[in-house]
């Protein structure tokens, strides 16, 4: 069967999307699925047209995991947004699942196994403001906006917790099998702990 014809698309418009469709593979399947051949089947074309957009899958994938840092920068904004709403404990789960969900981390291992990946990331990841601090700087602008809404106690150090978190939540990120994820539920019995110690003294 051909493959349907597709609308002429600039450079950037045809890259996005395909990052688009690379995102969805790797969540459905893992980053083992993302190859060029299951990337054109995905997105509906031609074998050749994703190597019009990118020279090959080394720089799909740092594409991709630049897109998820600026997403994940976003959803450090909307953490600071939730404060005074629903639960501490259950904000923090929800930007570490968030973060844990992320096509970027199941590629994490192979970013860190090629040489020359992790210096593309770095520069792209840099470029995008989400450096090594961004993550402990957003745990702490949260904490920081529930001790204002009077959920965190005032003598918490919150510079101190956003490193601890921003720290464990790094440390799932790149231990891979070594290290066996917990899973959702326990993970969130971890950060509610952690919530139950900010809380205001009674």
């Amino acid at each position: 069967m051909s493959t349907p014809r597709r609308t002429p698309q600039t450079p950037d418009a045809l890259r996005a999307e395909l990052v688009g469709h690379a995102r969805r593979l790797v969540e459905r399947e893992g980053a083992a699925a993302l190859t060029m051949r299951r990337l054109a089947d995905e997105a509906g074309c031609a074998v050749g047209l994703p190597y019009k957009a990118f020279a090959d899958r080394r720089e799909l994938v740092v594409e991709l995991v630049q897109a998820e840092f600026s997403g994940l920068r976003g959803d450090l904004d909307e953490l600071a947004g939730r404060a005074g709403t629903g639960t501490v404990s259950g904000n923090l789960g929800w930007f570490a699942e968030r973060l844990l969900g992320s096509p970027s981390v199941a590629l994490a291992q192979e970013v860190l196994a090629d040489d020359s990946l992790p210096k593309a990331m770095r520069s792209r990841v840099e470029d995008a403001g989400l450096g090594p601090a961004a993550f402990e700087r957003g745990f702490a602008r949260y904490l920081a906006a529930e001790k204002r809404a009077g959920r965190v106690d005032p003598g918490v150090d919150e510079d101190a917790f956003g490193f601890l978190l921003a720290g464990a939540l790094h440390n799932l990120v790149v231990s891979g099998e070594p290290y066996p994820r917990p899973s959702g539920g326990r993970l969130q019995d971890f950060l509610t702990a952690v919530a139950d110690r900010l809380r205001p003294a009674t």
